[in-house]
């Protein structure tokens, strides 16, 4: 997954940096008011309504759904094969959206493929889930999407563009061989940066960017 220390769970991780999240958000709050002292005036008691009881809710009933595992791959984008700020973004929009499918399957071919060979990002994150599912580790849901995607135009050049992410990361749940419950974690959202290279045919990911912040105005 897209912060990837070597864990059981990969949200697009990286093995060598650590994604720091910044949570702007702000709250105030108060005290809660003493317990009210009770009335010492006795109240007469009112009779029980009559009809069937209510039933308590049953286990079944309150139980979290059932995180389905992602096994369609994401199309193609046909845009890959575009020079300039169209085709580069769509490689990245691809990386991120081929994340679940391949944390889900252990298909690290489509992954392997939308990347450059010297991108060591990449290459850490397909080789650790390749791990996980080698040891019998299994992985449903966590699917990522792109809230908010920025080109750094400050550091791209004509054949590297950096784009800067906000990415939503679904819940997921990680099971063991023995289908015990090894991780679980509910819906977040993760800051980073992918560097998208044009080869002369297509664009593809090389690169992964350490992103503290980032500026979410238009």
């Amino acid at each position: 997954m897209l912060t990837m220390p070597a864990t059981s769970s990969f949200v697009l991780r990286c093995a060598t940096a650590v994604f720091a999240a910044v949570l702007l958000a702000g709250c105030t709050g108060e005290e809660a008011p003493s317990p009210t002292a009770a009335p010492t005036t006795p109240v007469a008691s009112t009779p029980a309504a009559s009809g069937s009881p209510t039933e308590a809710p049953t286990a079944s009933s309150t139980a979290e759904p059932e995180i389905e595992k992602i096994t369609t791959p994401p199309a193609v984008p046909v845009d890959l094969k575009t020079p300039g700020k169209v085709g580069s973004k769509a490689a990245v929009e691809y990386f991120v959206a081929l994340y679940g499918y391949t944390l889900n399957t252990g298909d690290t071919s489509l992954l392997r493929a939308a990347s450059t060979e010297t991108c060591d990002y990449c290459r850490s994150l397909a080789d650790g889930i390749d791990a996980e599912f080698d040891s019998g580790v299994q992985t449903a849901g966590d699917a990522a999407t792109i809230n908010v995607i920025r080109q750094h135009e400050g550091e791209s050049t004509s054949s590297e563009h950096v784009w800067l992410m906000e990415l939503h990361f679904a819940p997921y749940e990680t099971l063991a061989a023995d289908g015990a419950s090894v991780e679980s974690k509910g819906p977040r959202e993760e800051t980073l940066g992918l560097v998208a290279a044009w080869d002369g045919t297509r664009w593809r990911v090389a690169d992964y960017v350490d992103v503290v912040e980032l500026d979410r105005s238009s």
